[in-house]
């Protein structure tokens, strides 16, 4: 899952907890206070509409932090695709799949060049940005791969 896809999850997220959250502790004011009546007498009674409130806060707070959460992740992304550009950028600009492939090593299986090949450009990507997160590196590795090879 790339940082665009998981802001777009927290964003969407988050608004549903809001949403579920601000309606239920609606809901519960408005039990709470006897507008709508709610016919649950004794402990049980007490108990379910404390655990309610709980809830219906709980689902609001998490709603909130989510959708801050979002706003970081979001400007992560950005970041994130800025590096990408100028990863792969640089990439096709020094390599081609000539000089990927001259890069093997004796005989090698068809079944095994997938695995060779990706170990080439990951070598050569932490050779120069030695600060690529994994995902990120997997990411660019598929890329170029289908790009050069597929």
């Amino acid at each position: 899952m790339t940082l665009t896809e998981k802001a777009k999850d927290l964003k969407s997220s988050g608004y549903t907890l809001v949403l579920v959250g601000g309606i239920g502790l609606i809901a519960m004011i408005l039990v709470l206070t006897g507008v709508i009546p709610l016919e649950v007498s004794g402990a049980f009674g007490i108990v379910t509409k404390i655990v309610m409130t709980f809830l219906f806060t709980l689902f609001f707070v998490l709603g909130v932090r989510a959708l801050l959460r979002s706003k970081t992740v979001a400007q992560d992304a950005i970041r994130e695709t800025g590096k990408r550009a100028e990863i792969k950028k640089w990439f096709t600009e020094t390599y081609d799949a000539a000089s990927v492939d001259s890069e093997l090593e004796g005989e090698i299986e068809e079944s095994d060049i997938y695995f060779e090949r990706t170990d080439i450009i990951r070598k050569k990507i932490s050779e120069r940005f030695m600060d690529v997160e994994e995902s990120l590196m997997s990411q660019l590795i598929e890329e170029l791969y289908t790009e050069y090879f597929e």
